[in-house]
């Protein structure tokens, strides 16, 4: 992305959109106008600006130094990365990460209450096919499928899957919107950015394994090693 103006279309994850008071699903495109982000889409009468703190193109080795600046400096608000049709957005609140959102269809809520064997798919079906504006999670509580613990350790290792596949994630985009920060109520989780950088890395080389990879062609230190070589700016 430059700052010429030039539009993108994106899709903002739920969390992300209801956090910056854009209506759901309205909002389909962003230009970059001195400093900002504007978002746009059919049938918007008034756009609505956002200014950006950081902007620019993203690779996964820059990862590290985005979290330790988030970190350090003790920031607040929405980092963003976007590539193709997904973007996954992490939420800062003084320098750590309280929660974060994605468009990719795996890393939805229900997938984890599937995969952990909390729910069955054809409960989930149902779910999804009434009209209620509660989030998904409250809306599995409220029908009685999970409780209050499940939920929240679900949505735990949602926030952690999120941002430690940023490791992996494609080349694309990223920009940072100071101060854009969910209420009181995402304050039940407190995690280390590069705490979430090592589970990542270390999901990583799980994934190579699995798939065969020759452990040659890879990097021969381990991955706590490769964080601490980062910080120290060796990596």
């Amino acid at each position: 992305m430059g700052s010429d103006g030039q539009s993108i279309t994106v899709m903002m994850p739920k969390i992300a959109r209801k956090t910056l008071g854009l209506a759901d699903g309205s909002f389909s495109r962003i230009e970059i106008e001195h400093h900002a982000l504007v978002f746009k889409g059919d049938g918007v009468t008034r756009p609505v600006v956002a200014p950006v703190s950081m902007l620019g193109m993203y690779t996964s080795d820059m990862l590290n130094n985005l979290f330790l600046y988030m970190r350090n400096n003790r920031q607040n608000g929405v980092l963003s990365f976007t590539t193709g049709p997904l973007t996954k957005s992490v939420f800062f609140k003084r320098g750590n990460i309280v929660f974060a959102g994605s468009t990719d269809a795996r890393e939805r809520i229900g997938n984890v209450f599937l995969q952990s064997g909390l729910m069955t798919q054809e409960q989930i079906r149902k779910i999804e096919a009434h009209d209620d504006p509660r989030r998904f999670g409250v809306r599995c509580r409220a029908a009685g499928y999970i409780d209050h613990e499940q939920l929240w350790d679900a949505l735990r290792v949602q926030v952690v899957r999120i941002c430690s596949s940023l490791v992996s994630f494609p080349v694309g985009s990223y920009f940072f919107l100071p101060n854009s920060v969910p209420g009181d109520s995402f304050s039940h989780f407190k995690f280390e950015p590069t705490q979430i950088l090592f589970e990542g890395v270390i999901r990583m080389d799980e994934e190579q394994r699995q798939r065969g990879i020759d452990p040659e062609a890879l990097d021969p230190r381990s991955p706590l090693e490769v964080l601490a070589a980062m910080e120290e700016g060796d990596g």
